[in-house]
């Protein structure tokens, strides 16, 4: 754990696409009515945080960006199968405090796919946050703060620590990597019968047609048909995506992006309560999870997708099951595509504002 009484630990500024640094303090921060007084780790004014300051020489929407140590992929297990965790304290108070994001990155550069945020002032206290991390490449988390509107917006985190993740001492790739050249059997690789178009079940060594993947079902006893596939159901509770995910490149991908977010309705700012719900549709509170698109940081015609892997062969009734909420008067368009090949087809479309509640859609997929 790094709770900053002797420096940074593991941790470092992020050089290359934040604005300025967090700032390493005792005590309250400079400005009134923002910001907390005292640490989490000890409770009181000698313990020490990490915050960004909101006044000048910071502009609105300046970020300030932590990045962690390198850890191997969470694939690779030391304690049985128990997941990477990463907990963390933070405190946000004061009528102008923007943003708090965590992200998860496999490169070297750029944010990564965003894993949590939370917006706006959350009281005058330290608040705490685990998550639970999945990767199947080494990666580093990054803690991004961004500046608010006005001088009243510090934003502090504390005792950072990390639980069953395994540190990797690589250095993390400046470019995608590419799958290596197909090689033929040697002896010393575990010998299988498959022929090409079928996978290896990781456990037993069994075959199976490649079309069965991502198909929702077990073919191989173990999952392996199944690994890195689109949950069957998500409710993206815990900021959870299931195996969904966004086309961009890491390098453009910025909370200032017209994209999707994982949300609460407690995490609600001023100026979102006629746009956002404010209870999820699983659980019917504030506390319950959602993915919601942020039209302030788009223009009109801007699209944000939210994909799936390839999914294999469909059954006869197969169908998209969704929960949607379209509240505003600026409201644009959800879509749902099915992409097959270089053909992408309209299975389904809302335009317009839909009222203030959840509505049920379903879309038939049938046999692919």
């Amino acid at each position: 754990m790094c709770n900053f009484e002797e420096g940074l630990c593991n941790w470092t500024q992020d050089k290359q696409d934040d604005v300025f640094d967090w700032t390493r303090i005792q005590g309250p921060t400079p400005t009134l009515n923002t910001g907390p007084w005292k640490d989490h780790t000890l409770g009181n004014v000698n313990g020490h945080y990490l915050f960004i300051e909101a006044s000048d020489p910071q502009q609105f929407r300046d970020t300030a960006v932590l990045v962690s140590r390198s850890f191997q992929p969470t694939t690779i297990r030391s304690h049985g199968n128990r997941n990477c965790v990463f907990r963390f304290s933070y405190h946000m108070f004061g009528k102008h405090v923007f943003s708090l994001a965590v992200y998860i990155r496999t490169m070297a550069s750029g944010r990564g796919p965003l894993l949590w945020v939370r917006y706006g002032e959350q009281g005058n206290m330290w608040h705490s946050k685990t998550l639970y991390l999945s990767s199947i490449r080494p990666f580093q988390v990054l803690v991004e703060g961004t500046v608010g509107d006005d001088f009243d917006g510090d934003i502090a985190i504390d005792d950072l620590s990390f639980l069953d993740c395994i540190p990797y001492d690589g250095d993390l790739p400046s470019e995608v990597p590419t799958p290596p050249p197909e090689t033929t059997t040697t002896t010393t690789e575990r010998p299988n019968s498959c022929s090409e178009g079928e996978l290896v079940c990781d456990v037993t060594g069994d075959c199976v047609d490649w079309q069965k993947r991502c198909d929702f079902r077990h073919d191989c006893s173990e999952g392996t048909d199944e690994l890195y596939c689109v949950s069957e159901v998500c409710d993206f509770e815990e900021g959870k995506h299931c195996g969904w995910y966004q086309s961009w490149p890491s390098t453009v991908f910025s909370i200032h992006s017209f994209r999707w977010l994982s949300g609460q309705g407690k995490s609600i700012h001023h100026g979102e309560e006629l746009h956002r719900p404010a209870n999820d549709h699983t659980q019917g509170t504030p506390e319950g999870w959602y993915m919601y698109a942020d039209s302030s940081n788009g223009g009109y015609g801007h699209i944000a997708d939210l994909l799936t892997p390839a999914i294999s062969a469909t059954g006869p009734r197969c169908t998209l099951v969704f929960w949607y909420h379209m509240s505003g008067f600026t409201v644009g368009t959800l879509q749902v595509l099915r992409k097959f090949g270089n053909v992408t087809h309209e299975l389904w479309s809302q335009t317009g504002s839909q009222g203030s509640r959840w509505k049920r859609g379903e879309v038939f997929l049938g046999i692919r």
